[in-house]
């Protein structure tokens, strides 16, 4: 049986802050799509202090046309691994 992955907090914000940069919106855009009361959450999800509910990931999947793995994998590692193999 396989082991459960851990998930990096920093990781998943700063996934979350580029993503949504990478989509011309701003934090007050996301929490309106939200409905939430402040952007307090969104703040809180992309400096990786909280995790989104269900809910909220699968709508921020959504608003971002992102997968799963756009959100928790850690790209800047893969970036420097690519970068690397084709410097070689």
């Amino acid at each position: 049986m396989r082991q459960r992955p851990e998930y990096d907090l920093q990781v998943i914000g700063r996934n979350l802050r580029r993503l949504r940069e990478e989509n011309d919106l701003t934090v007050e855009n996301v929490r309106e799509y939200l409905c939430l009361g402040s952007v307090q959450a969104v703040y809180k999800y992309e400096q990786g202090k909280g995790y989104p509910q269900t809910d909220t990931m699968f709508a921020l999947m959504e608003l971002y046309h992102a997968s799963l793995q756009d959100i928790t994998k850690d790209h800047e590692e893969s970036d420097k691994l690519s970068s690397a193999f084709y410097a070689a």
